[in-house]
């Protein structure tokens, strides 16, 4: 299964270099707050700097190569798996965020995206292992491309698309030609996987959040041919891969009224060689998929939506082996090493930044031997002290069903504290019970958060995911307000002081709280969200679009629905403060959202601070920004909550 795009463009977001505070439209304003930002800024600098690994690449001579911000935003680094403590190499790539990188077979080189100012209009590099030979692949036009597959050959293959059309473009690729336009579908799509020749790629058409169709394309005619699931059967399909021998693929089908089922189909055919059906965690959702090059194991993680869980399986009839036991937290799969031995991890749990890690195989793919994870960097990140006290709680909604939370207590606190419920972005998307700087920083300053699983977020099945859609939207708001009720009930919530915050989709929820529970909330924290949904669709990118329509409603057809489900509408009903984040590149909520409900409230008198960044695009990427952001949303929702901070 996937999530909307909105969500998986939000989650490339990290953390660099000061932009342009405004109150609208791109005028200078003063900040306000200017004078106790600089010291709330310092208290906030150690968990932005507590940097995060992830997105590991295990390459030949023992090196690691790994995406990590511990320089401001996103960068390459180079470490050494047997001295993990030694500080890495960073590789000379653009002073800009870059993506997960995909290594050749040489073994010394590697394919990465990189975009300028978070605007998302990547580009592909390459670049040497030891540095060398940064080259820009693809220098001109204004696509937006995905991280391109690898073949054996060398060959790469990648979707793209522009900001004002959905249709998907695939080209293919030599490191030393031009870029080759084989395929378009006039839908959004993309690259999953390629078989080692080069030949054959694995293309996802998404139909929506919650269902997909794989194809199989030919690399060198451009010719389709759908493969899984048959005609009339709906799934939501999790990640897909070739089996090491090209004859057929692993993927996976979520449906409603069933189980996630992972299935192995003949890459032919399309007919189902073995399936095997999750009993264990039923309403999980497919994951990362690691195939190993020996072709003896399947390494996967289960999105169980506040978690994650690892399963291995025999690739050939897809039979359970004993599982890994994942740590709580986020798991993500990387890649095998080229001998099949290790599979790469990135690790989130709730004590701590980010980490990278090896899960050794060997004695697992025997089918009995005990699983060992190795992290594959130990770094120190002082300043963070104790984290929070981190519990997964589950409460009642208003018609029966449970709506899962994350709930974080600064450690040793006592008596009752001010509150922030912090909405996850997508829709489709979830919180899981992981640390973030954001977290650490609101925890530290005293705050308990709240992260829920409001209906709409993904793991939980497809009826939960779904049950948000179009005219539910008022559902999912009354599960805000229950998450609110279940706080007020608990004997360290101050209930006077209870904030709501979000970015992206939780931008525009804590909107629609603040119009529809304006009794309920003391202030809002709305970054990067959607006050006008009619506006929202006509501006933004139009790939982003094609999911909003089925969870918001189609633009000249859904009107009605659109205007009833849009913060804008019912701006006269916000009392509360309400900070409000936006990046002038956003191409997925643009800046006119933004504008909008900032001289609505302001035209009725609502307290308001509005924090505009020249050089970001959706969500938060560079350190400055970061620390900035927590640093005068902190000081703004403690004077209009009334808390005593000790900053003067």
């Amino acid at each position: 299964m996937i999530a909307t795009m909105r969500w998986i463009l939000l989650a490339a977001a990290a953390c660099g270099h000061p932009g342009i505070d405004a109150k609208g439209a791109g005028s200078p304003a003063p900040d306000p707050g200017q004078a106790r930002d600089a010291a709330i800024a310092a208290r906030a600098a150690p968990f932005v700097d507590a940097h995060g690994n992830s997105a590991a690449v295990l390459a030949p001579g023992g090196q690691v190569v790994f995406v990590s911000n511990r320089d401001g935003l996103p960068q390459l680094y180079v470490g050494d798996v047997a001295h993990p403590d030694r500080p890495p190499r960073r590789l000379p790539v653009p002073a800009e965020r870059v993506t997960a990188p995909r290594l050749l077979a040489d073994g010394k080189t590697l394919v990465f995206l990189s975009d300028v100012g978070a605007d998302q209009k990547f580009h592909v590099f390459r670049i040497g292992i030891d540095g060398s030979g940064l080259t820009d692949l693809t220098p001109t036009g204004e696509l937006r491309r995905n991280l391109p597959e690898v073949a054996r050959t060398g060959l790469l293959i990648y979707g793209a698309h522009v900001l004002e059309d959905q249709a998907t473009r695939v080209f293919v690729q030599t490191l030393d030609g031009a870029p080759r336009e084989i395929y378009r579908d006039p839908k959004v799509g993309y690259v999953n996987d390629v078989t080692a020749d080069g030949t054959r790629a694995l293309y996802v058409r998404a139909l929506s959040a919650s269902e997909q169709v794989l194809v199989v394309l030919d690399t060198a005619t451009g010719a389709t041919r759908r493969l899984y699931p048959p005609e009339g059967e709906v799934c939501a399909l999790g990640d897909s891969a070739f089996t090491a021998d090209g004859a057929s693929v692993i993927t996976g089908c979520g449906a409603a009224g069933r189980p996630l089922r992972v299935v192995r189909i003949d890459a032919a055919t399309g007919a189902e060689l073995a399936r095997h059906d999750e009993t264990e965690t039923p309403t999980a959702e497919l994951g990362g998929v690691a195939i190993s090059p020996r072709g003896d194991l399947v390494i996967a993680a289960l999105d169980a939506g506040d978690h994650s869980e690892l399963r291995a399986f025999d690739p050939r009839d897809l039979r359970p082996l004993p599982a890994p036991k994942a740590p709580l937290g986020a798991i993500g799969v990387g890649r095998f090493d080229a001998d099949g031995r290790r599979v790469a991890l990135t690790v989130r749990g709730p004590d701590g930044p980010s980490e990278i890690a090896a899960l050794e195989v060997a004695g697992g793919a025997a089918g009995g031997a005990e699983w060992k994870i190795e992290p594959l960097r130990r770094e120190p990140r002082p300043g963070l002290g104790r984290p929070p006290h981190a519990a997964i709680e589950h409460l009642p909604a208003f018609d029966g069903r449970t709506i899962p939370i994350n709930v974080y207590l600064p450690d040793g606190a006592t008596g009752r504290l001010p509150v922030l419920v912090l909405v996850h972005g997508g829709p489709s998307g979830a919180a899981k019970i992981e640390w973030s700087p954001t977290i650490g920083f609101w925890t530290a300053m005293g705050f308990a958060v709240i992260a829920p699983n409001i209906r709409g977020s993904t793991g939980f099945g497809i009826e939960y995911e779904l049950a948000d859609n179009r005219e539910r939207r008022g559902d999912a708001v009354r599960d805000i307000e229950s998450v609110n009720r279940w706080a007020r009930a608990q004997p360290w919530c101050d209930a006077d002081r209870i904030a709501i915050g979000g970015i992206s989709y939780g931008g525009y929820m804590t909107l629609l709280a603040l119009t529809r529970q304006p009794e309920l909330w003391r202030a809002g924290i709305d970054g990067s969200g959607m006050s006008n949904l009619r506006t929202m669709e006509q501006l933004e990118d139009q790939v982003v679009r094609s999911y909003d329509d089925t969870e918001f409603g189609m633009l000249g057809k859904d009107d009605a629905l659109l205007v009833e489900w849009s913060p804008i509408t019912q701006v006269e009903r916000i009392v509360a403060p309400v900070f409000v984040y936006q990046g002038v590149r956003d191409p997925v909520t643009p800046q006119h959202e933004a504008d909008q409900i900032v001289a609505a409230l302001r035209g009725r008198r609502v307290p308001v601070e509005y924090m505009l960044i020249a050089n970001e695009g959706h969500g938060v990427t560079r350190r400055e920004n970061l620390i900035a952001y927590l640093a005068r949303s902190y000081r703004f929702l403690a004077d209009h909550m009334g808390l005593r901070t000790g900053f003067h």
